[in-house]
Formats: C-alpha cells, sequence, structure tokens
C-alpha cells in the first residue's frame, strides 16, 4: 500500500478521525491503514463479523435475579426439546416458532412468570396434569423465581405440536407436518382434496429428504431424493 509524506499545511487540512503517527506515515484510526492525503480509502465494514444479539436476550435482561435465572432455564428446556425453533419476539413477549408457526411463549410478570402455549385448548386438554399451577384458559402461571417444571412442559410441547399438525391443510390448501421436536415434516399443498404441486419432505434433523411434484395426485415432473448434506443421490422422472 502506497505510503503518503505530508507537509504540515496539508496535514492541518486531516480531518479529526485521521491520526498522524509520527512516523511522516497516515493511519486511519488503530488500524493502520495508510492512504494518501487526498484519496483515503474507505474500510470494508463488511469484511468484519459482527455479533447480532436476539431480541430475547435484550428482553429477558430487564428482569432481575432470580427471576431472569427462572426464565432462561425454562427457555433453555423449550430450546432443547425444538432444536431447530425461531426464537423470537410475538406479541411482546419471547416466543418460540416452527416454520414461522407459534409453538409456545413466556414471560415474566411482577410476583409470577407465565408459559402461553398460543392455544385455548391445550391447558384444558392438560388440566388433570397440572393440578399445582395457576392457570386461565391459555395461560400457566409458575413460580417467579423457579423454572417451569421440565417434564410438564414437554408434555405441553407434545400436545401443542400434535395440535398444530392437526390443524392441516388450511383453507387455503396449504399443508404442513412436524416432527415431535417441532423440525418440519412435510409441506405442500392439497387441491380438491388431493396433493397437488410441489411437495417437500425432511428428515427428523431438518434436512431435506425428497422433493417432487403432483397433479391433482398423480406424480408428475422430476423426483428427488437427498442424502443428509443435502446432495442429490437419486431422481425419477414421472
Amino acid at each position: 500500500m502506497a505510503r503518503a509524506r505530508l507537509s504540515a499545511a496539508k496535514r492541518a487540512l486531516l480531518p479529526p478521525v485521521m491520526e498522524w503517527n509520527g512516523a511522516g506515515e497516515l493511519a486511519h484510526g488503530s488500524g493502520a491503514v495508510l492512504a494518501r492525503w487526498h484519496r483515503i480509502r474507505p474500510v470494508n465494514l463488511a469484511r468484519f463479523p459482527q455479533v447480532v444479539e436476539n431480541p430475547v436476550d435484550t428482553h429477558l435482561l430487564k428482569f432481575p435475579d432470580p427471576q431472569r435465572a427462572a426464565l432462561q432455564r425454562t427457555r433453555a428446556t423449550i430450546a432443547a426439546a425444538l432444536p431447530g425453533a425461531a426464537q423470537v419476539i410475538s406479541y411482546g413477549m419471547p416466543t418460540f416458532k416452527v416454520d414461522g408457526v407459534a409453538v409456545v411463549g413466556f414471560d415474566g410478570f411482577k410476583g409470577h412468570n407465565s408459559l402461553f402455549p398460543y392455544s385455548g385448548s391445550v391447558v384444558t386438554l392438560l388440566g388433570s396434569e397440572i393440578p399445582d399451577q395457576v392457570t386461565s384458559k391459555g395461560t400457566v402461571q409458575f413460580p417467579v423465581d423457579k423454572a417451569f417444571p421440565a417434564p410438564l412442559l414437554k408434555r405441553i410441547l407434545q400436545v401443542r405440536i400434535q395440535e398444530i399438525n392437526a390443524c392441516y391443510p388450511k383453507r387455503t390448501g396449504e399443508v404442513k407436518e412436524f416432527y415431535s421436536n417441532g423440525q418440519l415434516k412435510l409441506s405442500g399443498r392439497m387441491k380438491d382434496a388431493q396433493m397437488h404441486g410441489p411437495w417437500k419432505w425432511y428428515r427428523r434433523d431438518g434436512s431435506l429428504m425428497r422433493t417432487g411434484s403432483f397433479r391433482l395426485g398423480e406424480q408428475t415432473g422430476d423426483w428427488t431424493t437427498f442424502d443428509r448434506t443435502g446432495s442429490p443421490v437419486r431422481t425419477t422422472t414421472f
């Protein structure tokens, strides 16, 4: 890279972000980027990795311990049960979503924490299994200083995934099915009660397993099977 020897007059014209390193060279900040005084090369910030903070982390920081610790442990239990789920803020609270579908949310309040199964029926279905918790139609409360009981939480997630699967196909014809760990199992569309258009199938670990298309229930076009790395291993044409 070219070095620049500047006169005192030109040094006086340098913008304040530039540093004169004392060796007759122009340096930019602490990175010792040398340049000609009349043509400063901009730093490409895209070359440097940036840490993006998850909004759930930011949300939980507002709670004092031990409440924050209880919420974090509850979060960890859900994350282990739904390893492929996205952690987002939805309706103002931390929420786990699978392929865009909300499974469960949780949040802290004054004097208690709450779990939200995003369903009005899950709590009713499991009523006999949660006798020690304060509940409402769509909420299960738990102590401010204790994580939600892991066995019960896993049971709620199991029932919630079953409920999500049962709500397909949609009126639009959209079809999705999920494994018990929240990974997408298949996706496609129905038309006139028959499989129609592109479909995809996935393994339990989330890897794509097969793609193919239907025309009103009949296989058509190329059907491809993939290995766990995503490489095609076989294609059949119908």
